[in-house]
């Protein structure tokens, strides 16, 4: 005999099962949450949280620009109303690491200004006024001020009270085996019981649980460093850096830690640690700052970030019942977390996606 699950059902709790499941709550609906491990342990939890639309957005992507725009301006609320995420308005940095990586990390600067962002050009001996540590190789870069990052971790932990204090109910290890549509209800079966739910949202990122998706889902590797920092100002904001051959990498700092990332890797669904991946942002990170040779190393992970092959998010509803995807949110799902969370609920509810988000509708429906 399937268990009443309740009206809204959310299949992976994640970062977009989790903002929307709060989202729910504010409207005074109790969902139930499903997750075939725990909340947020995936690529929520293994990214560095930051909020950084002027560095993340490629020329032609200015759909995506948008929407991380009105995402991450949300957070400032979000913050006061879900309390302490690690919310900071530190602004960000790119760097040039070597003279020839200039004339790219300026043209991208001349792009974002023509979108309406602020950021400034910064020449070697300005930047370290402000990055003391930062190694006199280092040519110039510019300083995005409107840019921020949380602690991914915490905002988990937020959200989760969150839903739980207003009678939502989130199931860890449960994962669901199986769904089927019966009458005007989704039976989903774990392996322990079933659940019925009148409404549903599918959020499970890279489809790990067998479930049939109408759309693919590719997952992209990014490993992770942790190194020990005692020092609050030794890093004051994000600084990510660019160099030709190499590619990018990051520096965040977080409480009496900083984040060194990180790589971008199509390696199927291998969440492995590789030498070559490590090597790879210890060598951009010490280039960028000497003074990192003796700290002490806290921990090393890896997280499968989806991707859908535009490496743009995707939104789809099932034409024939109410069964709405969010998937595809690659490097972005903690910037676009908050946005992703009131559109797919405000879609479900009243039928209409925020203009920010409809560029994202699967092909079929757009």
């Amino acid at each position: 005999m399937p268990v009443k699950g309740g009206e809204f059902g959310i299949i992976g709790a994640g970062a977009a099962g989790l903002s929307i499941g709060w989202q729910l709550t504010r409207q005074g609906k109790a969902p139930i949450l499903f997750d075939a491990n725990l909340p947020g342990g995936g690529a929520m939890t293994a990214s560095a949280g930051m909020l950084s639309p002027a560095y993340e957005a490629e020329y032609e992507e200015l759909p995506l620009l948008r929407a991380m725009l009105a995402s991450r301006e949300r957070y400032r609320e979000w913050a006061a109303q879900l309390g302490d995420i690690g919310y900071v308005e530190s602004g960000t940095y790119e760097l040039a690491l070597l003279p020839e990586d200039v004339p790219y990390v300026q043209r991208r600067m001349e792009f974002e200004v023509a979108q309406g962002l602020r950021v400034q050009w910064l020449e070697g001996p300005e930047l370290r006024q402000r990055l003391p540590h930062l190694s006199p190789r280092i040519p110039g870069g510019t300083y995005a001020p409107d840019e921020g990052h949380v602690i991914p971790e915490l905002l988990r932990d937020r959200l989760v009270e969150a839903i739980q204090k207003a009678g939502g109910i989130i199931l860890s290890h449960t994962p669901i085996v199986a769904v089927e549509r019966v009458g005007s209800v989704f039976r989903l079966s774990t392996p322990c019981a079933s659940y019925e739910v009148e409404v549903l949202f599918i959020c499970t990122g890279v489809p790990l649980q067998g479930l049939n998706q109408p759309f693919k889902v590719y997952p992209i590797r990014g490993q992770m460093i942790a190194i020990e920092n005692l020092d609050p100002d030794w890093l004051p904001a994000p600084v990510r850096y660019f160099n030709k051959l190499t590619g990018y990498g990051y520096a965040v700092p977080k409480r009496g830690y900083i984040i060194l990332g990180g790589t971008t890797e199509e390696k199927g669904a291998d969440p492995s640690i590789t030498v070559g991946g490590v090597l790879d942002i210890l060598r951009r990170a010490y280039y960028v700052f000497p003074d990192l040779y003796e700290r002490r190393i806290l921990r090393f992970w890896a997280g499968l970030r989806p991707a859908t092959a535009s490496r743009m998010p995707l939104f789809y509803r099932d034409p024939e019942a109410p069964a709405y995807y969010v998937n595809g949110l690659y490097r972005n799902g903690i910037l676009l977390l908050p946005l992703i969370g009131e559109g797919a609920v405000q879609w479900a509810l009243d039928g209409n996606l925020p203009a920010e988000l409809q560029p994202f509708v699967h092909s079929d429906q757009a």
